[in-house]
């Protein structure tokens, strides 16, 4: 910089420079132009920081941070803060997550802060989840209120996981004695499909697979095409009477057969949609207004699955989002868990260990039936 202000060869300069260390004129030049533009301030590339690993909260979590806010409104009779409820979340329920990371969770869940009507600020419920869960306990306790004799039987399915190395935590053990071993790493992780009711689980209907990939969470290993193989060759063929089914709200249990189009869509395919469904429009209007339409005429959704069970004499029941606590199935997993865990000592076929928890639970899905019953009521009775 000090030879171009002095007069010397421009050329000259870029040239030594270049000879010098070894970079070409035409880089020196770049820079050179750099630092007259920025003032003599030259920027660097950013450093790649690691960034925070992503926590990942399950189904049950969930359920217990939504039972706690309730906790505060009925038992406690005060308003939860985020604050309040992040430092009970985290002594009972081993919580490890941020404050922003709870916000987040909240709003996922259907609750939103706004001010009630006496303008204070409270964490309040969107009408749209408390009326899924008004449906759904409506469905279930008309069903339980009939004659014995009339009742449809209620079969729960639902999805879950374990890894290989899904061991007890803690056990006696002394200096000549070591107990069980913990994995360095997790293993293998079995992906686990299975229904049932009060009266023990569909026989046949056990569907153990391994799963791919460790780090997504688990409901990203099912799909559709696995989902409705299992349904057809394993729980179909096994239901004896026509039922209930209650299940969840995942996109494998939700694929449409009357899908609308999307923003996505191509605009032919949006017309043609409109054809099919005898929807007038002027060939002339552009996506915007052809989606318009759309929405405008979009009809209910008809899910697959709920078609091919009502072919076949059954009910399905959804439930509201979140609601885990209404689903005995998850109750019973926790029971198959532990007894996996306590049989897990050397690392055994953990499908294996599966297949004989599953086969010794039945006498428990009653009590945990009846423990989900005394739950329905009392949301019932406080939708």
């Amino acid at each position: 910089m000090a030879e171009f202000q002095a007069g010397m060869n421009e050329d000259n300069v870029y040239g030594r420079t270049a000879k010098l260390t070894g970079v070409s004129e035409s880089t020196i030049r770049r820079i050179v132009d750099e630092g007259f533009k920025n003032g003599g301030k030259f920027s660097t590339p950013g450093k790649h920081r690691k960034g925070r690993p992503t926590k990942h909260i399950d189904d049950f979590d969930i359920c217990s941070i939504r039972q706690k806010v309730q906790f505060f409104y009925t038992v406690q009779k005060e308003v939860p803060t985020l604050r309040k409820l992040l430092a009970v979340v985290k002594e009972d329920l081993n919580f490890d997550g941020s404050y922003e990371l709870l916000r987040k969770i909240l709003i996922s869940i259907g609750f939103k802060f706004k001010k009630c009507q006496s303008n204070r600020l409270a964490l309040i419920e969107k009408p749209a989840i408390a009326s899924k869960r008004e449906y759904y306990l409506r469905h279930i306790l008309e069903n339980r209120r009939l004659p014995e004799e009339l009742q449809k039987n209620i079969i729960y399915l639902d999805e879950s996981y374990i890894h290989e190395s899904y061991k007890v935590t803690k056990c006696w053990q002394s200096t000549n004695i070591a107990g069980v071993q913990q994995n360095v790493s997790k293993g293998k992780r079995w992906i686990i499909v299975h229904a049932g009711s009060e009266k023990g689980f569909v026989p046949n209907a056990l569907l153990i697979f391994t799963g791919k990939n460790k780090q997504e969470d688990y409901h990203s290993e099912m799909n559709a095409q696995n989902f409705i193989k299992w349904v057809t060759e394993k729980l179909l063929p096994n239901i004896s009477e026509p039922s209930i089914i209650v299940m969840d709200n995942a996109p494998y249990h939700s694929i449409t057969t009357n899908k609308a189009p999307t923003s996505a869509s191509r605009v032919d395919e949006i017309k043609l949609w409109l054809l099919e469904n005898n929807i007038p429009f002027d060939e002339t209007l552009r996506k915007p207004s052809l989606l318009m339409l759309v929405k405008k005429h979009k009809p209910e959704p008809i899910y697959y699955i709920e078609e091919l069970l009502f072919e076949h004499g059954h009910t399905v029941v959804r439930l509201p989002p979140y609601h885990c606590d209404l689903n005995p199935i998850e109750l019973v997993w926790a029971i198959v868990k532990r007894r996996i865990a306590q049989k897990n000592v050397c690392g055994q076929n953990v499908a294996k260990l599966a297949e004989e928890a599953f086969q010794a639970v039945p006498q428990e899905w009653k009590n945990c039936v009846e423990h989900v019953i005394k739950i329905q009521t009392y949301r019932n009775s406080n939708v």
